[in-house]
């Protein structure tokens, strides 16, 4: 499993499910396996919800070699490779290894990820990450449980994909912290999880800012950077491994630290910005997921729908036992929506209320007319800020 739950990994078609409880397979030795690996679901492949109501549903291909830059290829070629695909509505290049293809059914899209024309062009497909899944940060997780027995012993009211624990180096090596990663299937975070029947609160993961080796830049890795070498410690034009400078200087801030520090003010600004627009990414993933009924023009009830459509709900989930006689594959039963406590969250946070209050306000001053599709555009704008 990534640890930030969109790598590029494959995605299997998977029964819905509402409530998940994992027993532990008495199978599986903790001897046999590391305790602290990253343990994802077996044969976990990702893929849409037939019932999803999304407008595109985007399938990443790339070549199976690394090597096989297929983004670099010929368009009109890669056109007559995808000639018999059904359902495409568009392609787009992400980058010289990989494209996007984007298609108008859910199932049209998962149904590609084993088309034949793959296979006789040594490519993969697979579903974003971010497309189907949220990872979520729990706390106060005892050190002594595996991630394998967490991934079959918690419960929650989406199904879990994939345990990760934190680790700390120290000059010993690594070592066990009590915060994990979860990774969970659909587009919301449920609000708790449940250990033993310990519950415990499910916050927001945002993986770490990506930083650069190569030019010190931001936002991107050394695999892909075509900038020059610049040293982390005198920002020089060398690798740190060859500097002979007895002086520390940050080529990002020009301050005496090494470039990667923490405590450099523009990382550290870069961090706060990082984190700000992948919040308001989810945000808005998770809006736009909702069933927005379409508003009449200069429709008076924009304020009431937003109001109902980020309230928390009053219902609470019931517990239900669960059958002994079903399988960890298949077992759910029926429980309450699992975007009540990502509404809760969205409500609690000043920075996106604010840009709620500011779209309400730019739609009641404006004189076109408010179309669910004028609504969204302005939102979006307003998030992506």
């Amino acid at each position: 499993m990534s640890s930030e739950s969109d790598g590029d990994e494959d995605g299997s078609k998977k029964s819905p499910v509402d409530l998940k409880k994992r027993r532990l397979d008495t199978s599986i030795k903790s001897n046999d396996v590391d305790k602290y690996k990253p343990y994802s679901k077996p044969d976990y492949k990702r893929s849409y919800p037939d019932n999803s109501n999304k407008e595109e549903f985007p399938v990443y291909v790339q070549g199976i070699k690394p090597e096989d830059k297929i983004g670099n290829k010929n368009p009109l070629q890669l056109s007559k490779i995808f000639k018999n695909v059904k359902g495409i509505k568009e392609c787009r290049r992400i980058n010289a290894a990989k494209i996007m293809l984007v298609f108008k059914q859910a199932a049209a899209a998962n149904d590609f990820l084993s088309h034949v024309s793959l296979r006789d062009n040594n490519m993969k497909a697979f579903v974003p990450a971010s497309s189907v899944e949220r990872v979520g940060k729990i706390r106060f997780i005892p050190k002594e449980c595996s991630n394998a027995d967490l991934y079959h012993k918690l419960m929650a009211d989406s199904e879990i994909v994939g345990v990760r624990r934190f680790m700390k180096r120290t000059g010993d090596g690594l070592e066990p912290l009590t915060t994990i990663s979860v990774t969970f299937v659909g587009t919301v975070l449920p609000q708790y999880v449940y250990l033993d029947n310990w519950r415990y609160r499910v916050f927001t993961y945002i993986p770490p800012l990506m930083q650069c080796f190569k030019c010190m830049g931001f936002r991107h890795s050394a695999k892909v950077c075509r900038n020059d070498q610049v040293c982390s410690k005198c920002s020089g034009g060398h690798s740190y491994k060859e500097c002979s400078a007895e002086f520390l200087k940050c080529v990002n801030c020009g301050g005496d630290h090494l470039a990667v520090s923490r405590f450099c003010p523009q990382k550290a600004a870069q961090i706060k910005k990082h984190e700000n627009n992948y919040s308001s990414k989810m945000y808005s993933t998770v809006l736009l997921s909702s069933d927005f009924p379409p508003l009449l023009p200069n429709d008076k009830s924009v304020v009431k729908l937003a109001h109902n459509k980020l309230a928390p709900s009053t219902v609470q989930p019931k517990k239900q036992k669960l059958s002994q006689n079903s399988s960890h594959s298949s077992t759910a039963v029926q429980s309450a929506p699992s975007n009540i406590g990502s509404y809760d969250q969205l409500i609690k946070d000043d920075q996106f209320l604010s840009k709620i209050i500011k779209t309400l306000v730019m739609l009641g001053n404006s004189n076109t007319a408010n179309t669910t599709a004028h609504i969204k555009e302005i939102l979006i704008q307003n998030l992506t800020k």
